[in-house]
């Protein structure tokens, strides 16, 4: 259990670590990167993440056990 809390402070750090970098890039506060290259590579992501999901979504389509569906017969009751 100890591990996942760490785990979690460590993505949760590098989250917002990250929130700030780019903010601080975005609005010019910080040179270490050329705008015009933020947008693309945010872009890149944006684009990147969507077709990841869509592409999960699809592998759990495909790979998702067949449902059985009962049907009564004129069983009643």
């Amino acid at each position: 259990m100890m591990l996942v809390r760490v785990i979690g402070a460590l993505l949760l750090s590098a989250g917002l670590l990250g929130i700030a970098f780019y903010t601080t890039s975005f609005l010019g506060l910080v040179r270490l990167v050329d705008q015009e290259v933020l947008v693309r590579v945010t872009v890149y992501a944006i684009a990147v993440g969507i077709l990841a999901v869509i592409s999960l979504l699809g592998y759990l389509a495909l790979t998702a056990p067949a449902q059985h569906v009962r049907v009564n017969r004129g069983g009643g009751g």
